[in-house]
């Protein structure tokens, strides 16, 4: 069983101290102080773009995303929108990014990429289609156009086989398609088309439904990203983490609400409503893909209850740590503006600390990952709302007045990770 984290007892002791109280383009020639990846079918943007320690990068734009540091790899697209128009934004016309787009090395993650985690696949591309090391790596199908032919081939494959994961095809299944690869590389080497609009001309041919204009356009489906990964055999603690974490994020969306009612402000009300509901959700797309009952943590054989789950009132939770900690930040949250802001801080560096120890947990069940990372550059961009909303209220350290437990860095909680994932 999860015990009380040491954010809780941070949170705890503060309490009885206090007695409660509170007092970028493509053009870009800025300096790069960061490692960049660039995610390309077409351009893919809002994309969740991940190494294989959880450490999600940063969007800048172009299908571009930047990491703090030189990334883990592999590195890892999920979900997204393809740019057909490359007009650098989402709009009519273009169309949901449907397979994972990985870099076992290198600046790019295309399908070529993706395809050549597998050695003997990396020999076929080599072999065939000639291609080397560094164009397999860093080379995209805007820039060329035999990558351009292959990336079409393997993604028209995928689409008429519902391979949402790429890296897993064989060497076999790949040269079931190597005539109609070497049939498109010379087709797409005598034309002038753009890749654009050969990518476009794809599109219809496989009847791909493209965006109206209707949809959210600045937000990908978790769930559906959830969805396409395999499952896996999940231990007891695994599952202990995805209750915890599902009461951890409904306790971070009832208590910002609460305070909301008590002082109103548009910080507490935005991230409660668009972002920790989401967060509550993608969790709980994990628990019922595993078909957990996260109400009975004592008997995992009992499984998944929606009805159970939407019995739980506000500031109610099934978890006895999380119902203490509810508690305690609501007794200090109330009595104040500035001591409500001051929770928002103290809920995000908690959740950070907990799911850091949870990332761990996880292990190589790369769903639970996905969606904890998710969460964690959510707490990141949470963090520094609360911050800036306490010093526009006047507290000049924002969440630092609260102590050097809460005192964080840009470079501890990297800022801004792309649009729709707060």
């Amino acid at each position: 069983m999860k015990k009380v984290t040491t954010s809780m007892g941070a949170i705890l002791g503060i309490m009885l101290m206090a007695g409660c109280g509170g007092g970028s383009s493509l053009d870009d020639t800025t300096a790069v102080t960061g490692y960049d990846v660039t995610v390309e079918r077409g351009p893919v943007l809002h994309a969740l773009v991940l190494d294989k320690a959880g450490s999600q990068a940063r969007e800048i734009g172009q299908g571009r995303y930047r990491f703090t540091e030189t990334p883990e790899y592999p590195v890892s697209a999920y979900g997204g929108f393809i740019d057909l128009n490359r007009d650098g934004v989402v709009n009519a016309g273009d169309i949901n990014n449907s397979v994972i787009l990985k870099a076992s090395t290198g600046k790019a993650a295309t399908l070529v990429n993706t395809i050549a985690a597998n050695a003997d696949t990396r020999n076929w591309l080599k072999d065939i289609f000639g291609l080397d090391d560094t164009t397999i790596d860093d080379a995209t199908p805007s820039t060329n156009r035999t990558v351009a032919a292959i990336s079409d081939e393997v993604f028209a494959y995928c689409i008429e086989n519902r391979i949402a994961d790429p890296s897993t095809l064989t060497l076999q299944q790949l040269e079931t398609i190597q005539a109609r690869i070497q049939n498109r590389i010379q087709s797409y080497l005598e034309t002038d088309t753009p890749a654009s609009e050969l990518e476009n001309e794809l599109v219809d041919e496989l009847a791909i439904p493209k965006l109206t204009g209707d949809e959210n356009l600045s937000q990908f489906d978790i769930g559906e990203i959830v969805d396409k990964l395999p499952e896996s055999n999940l231990t007891d603690e695994q599952k202990y983490t995805l209750a915890y974490m599902w009461n951890e994020e409904k306790m971070a969306k009832d208590i910002y609400l609460a305070l909301n009612d008590l002082t109103p402000h548009q910080t507490l009300y935005n991230i409660a409503t668009r972002s920790e509901t989401r967060h509550e959700a993608a969790v709980e797309s994990l628990v019922q893909k595993y078909d957990i009952n996260i109400t009975n943590l004592d008997n995992y054989e009992i499984r998944y209850s929606e009805e159970e789950l939407r019995a739980l009132a506000p500031g109610q939770f099934s978890v006895p740590e999380v119902q203490e900690l509810y508690d305690t930040l609501y007794s200090k949250g109330s009595q104040s503006l500035q001591d409500a802001l001051e929770v928002g801080c103290m809920v995000e560096v908690t959740d950070v600390n907990d799911l850091d120890e949870d990332i761990e947990i996880a292990g190589d069940a790369e769903d639970i990952t996905i969606v904890l990372s998710f969460l964690r550059s959510g707490s990141y961009n949470h963090y520094w709302a609360f911050d800036r909303a306490l010093k526009n209220l006047g507290v000049t350290d924002g969440c630092c007045s609260l102590g050097e437990e809460y005192c964080k860095t840009e470079e501890e909680y990297p800022a801004g990770n792309g649009q729709g994932y707060n």
